[in-house]
């Protein structure tokens, strides 16, 4: 079945929302990988191909999909229903799926337009496989697990799948249908070029109120195997010339056999690669960094997320300022660059809780650090107190709110981020003053005003 896989643009929903990079969507790319299996599949990146209306609709019909298949999170759901309009307009046959963070947020309210007819929520490869099965065979979708589609004039959600329990059974993400040569493949992080992503675990079993992420993926941490993971990067290698891998998962870190053993790997097998991951202060020691740097690593993200003993106890992330600052000089001993991300405006924070975690980020001296600002993302604990007390002062898109307090609004907090980042010299601090003074401005602005991630 003729199937068109499309990114849609991420949009500057304010000025400080920038947390979208120009990065190849992993998740769209796993979905393709397991379609291209069965079926003619087609990818469409809208947020490097920058495909204005006409063009859009063009591409489709020349492509002529029997299946459009959308992902989107809350930023660029509005872009993910223009694009699914389009296909409409262009052929009212075309069957548009929506898939990614926001419908696994909503699987039921991202029908509420007419432009969508099934919804994909929860991990989507083998929700994919089923699901393009019985619609090329026009059978009843109606016991496909993990999807809501509308019938009669009905939107009806069906259960949430399974998780996948085998990763590895998973084939690794698609590049080929993807615009390689569009992607900056550069990572601030990262010196060396070309830069790529990969995902090698799923789930997270710690309970931080503002995150979202374990509602796609669970709380039971999957992993792939060391071999598996160092597979898919002697690939990119062989393939497209990769000399740097950042790993995209929230805590690369979680499992120390784990981590050794892929650094075991990719030492073994002679791999010359410079990578990153991003972590947790209380998942870390000497013996897992000391093998880390040995088998490349050199950037270490940290979510540090606050200075105040309070506020971290407040986002529930179960960490002390203490071992923050016995992380950083751990990774400063073993000889990685240990990032910090914080957030400011977060509910019940004060301006003086603000002041401490800017002092705090500067008394670490991390090799880069970044000030985001709170946002009340759906689905999230902190989400729903924000809802109940009324802590924000507008929703700027679906579902997407801008918290405001007693304490501080959006505007006062966009002044204390750039404060903060200048303070603290901001993504800066690892090029250098006289680097940072060549970085070009567009680049600087999307850097200094990055915002809380989905």
């Amino acid at each position: 079945m003729k199937t068109l896989l499309i990114n849609p643009e991420a949009p500057k929903v304010i000025p400080s929302v920038g947390g979208h990079g120009n990065v190849l969507s992993l998740g769209l790319a796993y979905i393709a990988a397991v379609l291209e299996q069965y079926h003619e599949v087609e990818v469409i990146d809208n947020n490097v191909e920058k495909l204005n209306r006409d063009q859009l609709k063009r591409r489709i019909e020349q492509i002529n999909p029997e299946v459009i298949g959308a992902t989107s999170d809350s930023f660029s759901f509005s872009n993910a229903k223009d694009i699914a309009t389009i296909a409409k307009e262009t052929d009212k046959n075309i069957i548009v799926v929506v898939g990614g963070p926001h419908p696994n947020v909503w699987p039921k309210k991202s029908l509420e337009d007419n432009c969508f007819d099934i919804s994909v929520y929860g991990e989507g490869e083998a929700t994919a496989v089923e699901l393009w099965e019985k619609l090329e065979k026009g059978d009843d979708i109606s016991n496909v697990d993990g999807i809501a589609y509308k019938k009669n004039g009905k939107i009806i959600v069906n259960p949430r799948r399974k998780l996948i329990e085998e990763l590895d059974s998973i084939p690794f993400p698609v590049r080929h249908l993807f615009p390689i040569n569009k992607y900056p493949r550069r990572f601030l992080d990262l010196r060396t070029m070309p830069g790529d992503t990969i995902s090698t675990s799923r789930g997270c079993p710690y309970s931080c109120n503002y995150c979202s992420n374990r509602i796609i993926y669970g709380r039971i941490y999957r992993y792939r195997s060391p071999e598996n993971i160092v597979n898919e990067i002697a690939l990119l290698v062989k393939e497209y010339g990769t000399k740097a891998i950042y790993f995209r998962e929230d805590i690369f870190t979680i499992n120390k056999k784990r981590v050794i053993g892929i650094c075991d790997e990719i030492r073994n097998r002679g791999i010359k690669i410079d990578w990153a991951c991003e972590s947790r202060v209380d998942t870390v020691d000497g013996e897992m960094l000391n093998s880390m740097k040995d088998a490349g690593c050199k950037t270490v993200w940290f979510g540090v997320e606050s200075g105040s003993q309070e506020m971290l106890d407040r986002l529930n992330k179960q960490i002390t300022v203490q071992q923050v600052k016995k992380t950083f000089d751990l990774c400063r001993k073993v000889g990685i660059r240990a990032g910090a991300s914080f957030m400011i405006g977060i509910p019940g924070e004060t301006v003086e809780n603000i002041h401490k975690t800017i002092d705090f980020a500067c008394s670490l001296k991390p090799a880069l650090a970044w000030f985001c600002i709170f946002l009340g993302i759906p689905s999230s604990p902190m989400y729903e107190y924000i809802v109940k007390n009324g802590l924000f002062s507008r929703d700027i898109g679906n579902g997407i709110l801008l918290v405001k307090t007693d304490e501080f609004d959006r505007n006062y907090m966009e002044r204390l981020q750039k404060y903060a980042n200048r303070k603290s010299e901001g993504p800066f601090r690892y090029y250098g003053k006289k680097c940072a003074s060549i970085i070009p401005t567009p680049i600087k602005k999307i850097l200094m005003n990055l915002s809380h991630r989905y």
